[in-house]
């Protein structure tokens, strides 16, 4: 793991989803992490023009999304200002398990590694998506929230 707290290793076929999925949201996590290194107007620039397919994210600490970008709401249909500020666990499905675990995740208890969720879409279809999270931290390094880039799993491989 490296200090960002993000996992090299890709995972496989045997997770759902291809290791050229996840090889593709670590890349664009890198490219938000390089952008966010160049200030905050590029970090803007990169997270608001994701690759096609591919969504992001962010919350804080109670779990509140703080921002969002066009290809996130694409894939599940919300308008902006319904998703900002909502709480997260709002458009999941399995809402005790992944409360459980994105806070287990924010003390550092569960290590951040690709995984499988499934999202509630606005028209109330559900939708499995592939997400992989790496940390928001403050200026002394604190953990303050996480980055969520995410695609919908590979049609061919989430049976």
């Amino acid at each position: 793991m490296n200090p960002r707290g993000a996992w090299r290793i890709v995972w496989g076929m045997t997770h759902g989803f291809s290791d050229e999925l996840t090889a593709r949201l670590a890349a664009y996590h890198d490219r938000l992490e390089e952008a966010e290194r160049r200030g905050p107007s590029s970090l803007a620039q990169v997270f608001d023009h994701p690759p096609p397919g591919i969504g992001a994210h962010e919350i804080d600490a109670e779990m509140r999304v703080l921002r969002v970008n066009d290809g996130d709401l694409r894939l599940l249909g919300y308008a902006r200002e319904e998703f900002v500020g909502r709480p997260v666990l709002e458009f999941i499905v399995m809402t005790e398990t992944a409360q459980r675990a994105i806070g287990r995740k924010l003390t550092g208890e569960l290590a951040l590694k690709p995984f499988m969720r499934t999202f509630k879409r606005k028209d109330g279809s559900a939708i499995a998506l592939v997400l992989l999270d790496r940390f928001l931290r403050d200026a002394p390094g604190q953990v303050i929230g996480l980055r969520t880039v995410l695609a919908e799993a590979d049609r061919s491989s989430a049976s």
